[in-house]
């Protein structure tokens, strides 16, 4: 048997091993909840405001980041910016750091003197509540987003914005009619992994915010209550809360409706994806 008939096989095997170890992962999990424990949580309340709550904050935060990280990512990629090497070791960290770090890291810079003292002047305090959230889900959410949207400017010929600017068009015209189509694959990716990274984010939302399923909102409780997601912590935190207080069956019945956004996520960043590599088949 040949050297590379030998390489295929190795390849499949290492393939299938990948594939059953990601199904075990998942379907292990099976035994310890069941169809009632999964009814019982459908039927409490905490847990449907906790939907809305992660699917708010989620969208909220996508939307910030769509906005503040689209720009700053187009920014990196065409304009010579003084530092650039030291702006991208610091987004490169973000992503690699602990998430409960940066949680960490926002309490602290978030009751720093001086920001505390403007928290104070407007009479609010940011640790601790619930805009805290989306603050938590940013930092992370907006680091993977420029990632994938200043990939996705850097695979634009900027020969395209130069044959437009030449025949008349502004910089903000042809950005917005040359640049932004011609990236619409990596920026629809980018908003794909900003809203999934939002979605499933625990360590930096619990260290930032706590959580708020046995306490009320004291600062913004009458938003809360008006949006119906007053004592309700997001998905992945309510996880964790079930999983502590003994209720095994209905956390992991809460990790896979994670799972399953995930999946759906994943799916659709892949439709996503395929389409723009489809004239790249070969």
């Amino acid at each position: 048997m040949s050297g590379s008939r030998w390489f295929v096989y190795v390849l499949y095997a290492i393939t299938i091993l990948f594939i059953v170890s990601v199904c075990w992962l998942f379907l292990s999990n099976i035994g310890y909840t069941d169809t009632q424990s999964v009814l019982e949580l459908f039927s409490r309340p905490w847990f449907w405001k906790s939907v809305k709550l992660s699917l708010l904050t989620s969208c909220v935060t996508t939307i910030i980041a769509i906005v503040v990280g689209i720009p700053a990512s187009y920014a990196l990629s065409r304009f010579n910016i003084p530092g650039k090497t030291i702006i991208d070791v610091l987004f490169a960290s973000v992503i690699v750091l602990p998430a409960s770090t940066i949680g960490l890291c926002l309490m602290v810079a978030f009751q720093y003197e001086p920001i505390l003292k403007i928290q104070q002047a407007l009479g609010i305090r940011i640790v601790h509540s619930m805009p805290s959230i989306i603050i938590a889900q940013l930092v992370l959410a907006l680091a993977f987003g420029i990632k994938a949207w200043r990939a996705a400017f850097d695979d634009v010929n900027p020969r395209y914005e130069h044959v437009a600017r030449s025949l008349g068009s502004s910089r903000m015209r042809t950005f917005w009619k040359v640049t932004l189509p011609s990236a619409k694959v990596g920026i629809l990716a980018g908003i794909v992994l900003a809203w999934t990274r939002a979605m499933a984010e625990f360590g930096a939302v619990l260290l930032f915010s706590s959580t708020f399923r046995n306490r009320h909102e004291t600062q913004f409780s009458h938003i809360s209550k008006f949006l119906g997601i007053d004592r309700a912590d997001i998905l992945p935190v309510g996880m964790w809360m079930e999983i502590e207080g003994g209720n095994i069956e209905q956390g992991i019945a809460i990790g896979f409706v994670l799972v399953i956004i995930t999946l759906l996520s994943v799916y659709a960043l892949n439709k996503i994806s395929g389409k723009g590599l489809q004239t790249n088949k070969i």
